[in-house]
């Protein structure tokens, strides 16, 4: 028995060409993901420094507006101590104002009392000159 060893045909078939070229595409595509990803990448980078370069003007925009706002709590203060001295000094001159109204009626007072003793004092001298231009006034 002679058995012959099989000789080897060159053929295309259609299920190889439709492998090949699926691997071919699968590369291409392979090629074109890899390119897109790595501008994407670079498209990110360049977006992520400016989200940092915002990122710190937001930081300097906020800490000035910490510090206007610290200067508005310090004026918020002091406005507050203003308003109470202000209170103080009301209270003073109510106190003020009531004590020279309450020395003015004293005044009004000593002052009715003293011109009531003047008209007496005016009536009694007009009775004693009466009487001493009267006829029967003794005569020294």
């Amino acid at each position: 028995m002679n058995v012959n060893a099989p000789v080897f045909k060159w053929e295309w078939n259609l299920n190889t060409l439709a492998v090949l070229a699926g691997f071919a595409a699968g590369f291409v595509a392979w090629g074109f993901t890899l390119s897109e990803m790595r501008n994407g990448q670079e498209i990110n980078a360049g977006r992520i420094t400016e989200l940092q370069a915002a990122t710190a003007a937001l930081t300097v925009r906020v800490d000035s507006i910490e510090k206007a706002s610290a200067i508005q709590a310090q004026f918020e203060y002091r406005l507050a101590q203003v308003e109470k001295s202000l209170d103080l000094v009301d209270a003073r001159f109510g106190r003020i104002t009531e004590s020279y109204s309450n020395q003015f009626s004293d005044m009004r007072q000593q002052l009715g009392s003293i011109s009531t003793q003047i008209a007496l004092t005016n009536q009694t001298l007009n009775r004693i000159e009466a009487i001493s231009n009267s006829p029967l006034a003794p005569k020294p």
